[in-house]
């Protein structure tokens, strides 16, 4: 689920838990194994099996939630360390992708998701199991659950190989009817007052759609495909043009489970035209810049070419997946995704919202790909251990801390099956990937090539985040003209955010070189205050001259000061000069001051401007 902020999409999320019907589960297991499919049972039933039945009990699937603070420990599972203690023996705890068998996992902000809880997913999703090797445990359970992620656009994309592997995508919208707003507002007061009664109110309501899914899982087997309906499936997803075979399977199968939904025998193409958008929504695109968005009239056209006109038009109805595209659909708010068992996936297409308020404050710390550094918390991989510093650990390393422990055990007095002492203790050391944070600072004033220097820095910009995609890099732009310095762009990973604020960039007026130095200077101390470990870029597009000082200073004077300001820092920094090649250069100065990188480039186009920086950033 998609869209802007303050949607319900994690309360339409979170909903799903009272509406699903209850299963069938082994009684006592750990990962809720179905006792009537013994090719999925754990290591422990099949060991309790041999013993005897297994008991039955049942029980609804949980929508268990991947949080903001998770560490790969708490999602895969780990030993327990009190077992460990009180009787020496190495237990395995499950993990989030335990609770998650047979269930739902939800990952609020899926696109912010450190990288190596991706790689874990991936790896869970792809075979059905988690096998997990830390720490002296070896152990394998089943993890075959329904991934859901939502997120905000404007906070950057998905990484594409989790994308690859999301069902269905829906877009969610804020209402713009006051009526429904009103609607709303009424029904969140009348939940605040009094909860209990809010509930019993749609209790009935609730019971009648998980009769409805329950009856409509009965029906699943019956429905008829026809080798008609699968042609037109494998034709339309030829001419759309979308990579794999995954749309394909998933198009079939949602059109047999909305069919099924409906008390319907077989599928038709109404059934295959209303569950296209979720399918192709996040599909179309395969880079950040493909433009192409799902086209309703299109997907009909084919329909209609593979079934013929006569049942191709989609009935309308309160049950009826959205067939429209977000800036349409004015019911795209109402309508919960539920991405199939085949986990994940989403894109990005522009939603209209006002991009100038701030973004939401809590957050993920967004990781990168660039290089690999030592993590200040307890994120990312343990590579190593290391002994703890006193009063200092949070992170324990339980492996080394017991091997350290076990010589001195026939020594210590105690209690415990293994007796830890302080000085036993050691913390993890943890590694992860790490972006860059590239801030343009481009000349906008009226000076001959102005309008060059902006076009190129846009094109440069978008091309970049082409990088931004894959390695969770963030690109803003600065630009000054007339007396000041303009945030035209944030850093950000966001296509969407960055194609919407570069549309139009004003130029003209003198050029106030310093204030763009010290604005630029401002918005990368801010990302590296935000996140240390970031890589910060200062990127100068200028021909070095300066007329407009600060605060009625001389123009030069203060450009040369910022610039012994940029040297100072703790700033990777490069000029490109967009001044003519004859005589001294101003930029040329302005780079020795900063002790930066001086580019002369051959022509300034957003490809060479892109390709200069992406050398540099790429290289360390």
């Amino acid at each position: 689920m998609r869209g802007e902020k303050g949607t319900a999409k994690s309360t339409a999320v979170r909903a799903l838990a009272a509406i699903l019907p209850e299963m069938d589960v082994v009684e006592g297991c750990r990962f809720s194994c179905s006792p009537s499919d013994p090719g999925s049972w754990c290591s422990e039933c099949r060991e309790r099996r041999e013993q005897g039945t297994l008991p039955r009990a049942s029980r609804r699937p949980r929508v268990v939630e991947l949080p903001i603070s998770a560490t790969e420990d708490r999602l895969v599972g780990t030993l327990d360390l009190e077992h460990a203690l009180k009787h020496g023996e190495r237990v395995f705890e499950p993990g989030l992708l335990a609770q998650a068998h047979r269930s739902i996992l939800y990952v609020d902000e899926v696109n912010l998701l450190d990288d190596h809880l991706v790689d874990t997913l991936l790896d869970a999703a792809a075979m059905g199991v988690n096998v997990v090797e830390r720490e002296g445990i070896s152990f394998t359970h089943p993890a075959r659950f329904i991934l859901i992620g939502t997120m905000n656009p404007e906070e950057g994309d998905v990484r594409p190989q989790l994308l690859d592997r999301f069902g269905l995508c829906v877009d969610v919208r804020g209402e713009r009817d006051p009526d429904l707003r009103v609607d709303i507002l009424k029904r969140r007061r009348s939940f605040d007052d009094d909860p209990g009664g809010f509930m019993r109110e749609w209790v009935d309501s609730e019971d009648e759609l998980q009769v409805k899914l329950k009856h409509a899982r009965l029906r699943l087997p019956s429905v008829v495909v026809s080798d008609e309906f699968l042609t037109a499936v494998a034709r339309m997803c030829a001419e759309m043009g979308v990579d794999g075979h995954r749309a394909d399977l998933t198009l079939v199968r949602a059109a047999v489970a909305l069919t099924a939904l409906e008390g319907l025998p077989a599928v038709t193409a109404r059934e295959l035209e209303l569950v296209a958008p979720l399918v192709f929504a996040h599909r179309l695109r395969r880079t950040p810049f493909h433009d192409e968005v799902y086209d309703e009239e299109r997907v009909r056209s084919l329909i209609e070419q593979s079934f013929g006109s006569g049942d191709a038009e989609p009935e309308s109805g309160p049950e009826s997946p959205p067939s429209e595209s977000p800036a349409s659909g004015e019911n795209a708010a109402t309508v919960t995704q539920v991405i199939d068992s085949e986990p994940g996936e989403e894109s990005h297409r522009s939603v209209e919202a006002d991009l100038a308020h701030t973004l939401d404050s809590a957050r993920r710390r967004i990781s990168g790909r660039r290089h690999e550094s030592v993590a200040a918390d307890n994120r990312g991989r343990y590579s190593r251990a290391e002994p703890a510093k006193a009063g200092s650990t949070t992170d324990v390393a339980l492996d080394a801390t017991l091997r350290a422990a076990a010589p001195f055990q026939t020594a210590r007095d105690g209690d415990m099956a293994l007796n830890v002492r302080v000085q036993d203790i050691h913390t993890k050391i943890r590694k992860r990937r790490v972006g860059a944070t590239i801030v343009f600072c481009v000349d906008g004033s009226g000076s001959m090539g102005a309008a060059d220097r902006m076009t190129a820095a846009k094109s440069a910009i978008l091309e970049l985040l082409v990088d931004a995609y894959q390695r969770r890099d963030r690109v803003g732009l600065v630009s000054f003209r007339g007396d000041d310095a303009e945030v035209i762009l944030a850093p950000t990973a966001s296509v969407e955010l960055a194609q919407l604020k570069l549309r139009s960039l004003p130029t003209g007026g003198a050029t106030p070189l310093a204030a763009g130095l010290l604005r630029a200077l401002e918005l990368l101390e801010s990302e590296t205050k935000r996140n240390p470990d970031v890589l910060p870029w200062l990127v100068l597009v200028t021909d070095g001259r300066a007329n407009v000082g600060l605060d009625g200073g001389l123009g030069s004077e203060d450009a040369r000061a910022l610039a012994a300001r940029v040297r100072a820092s703790a700033l990777h920094a490069c000029v490109l000069d967009t001044g003519s090649a004859s005589g001294a250069s101003a930029a040329r100065e302005i780079a020795r001051a900063a002790g930066a990188e001086y580019i002369r480039l051959p022509s300034l186009d957003g490809h060479a401007l892109a390709d200069a920086v992406r050398q540099r950033v790429v290289g360390l």
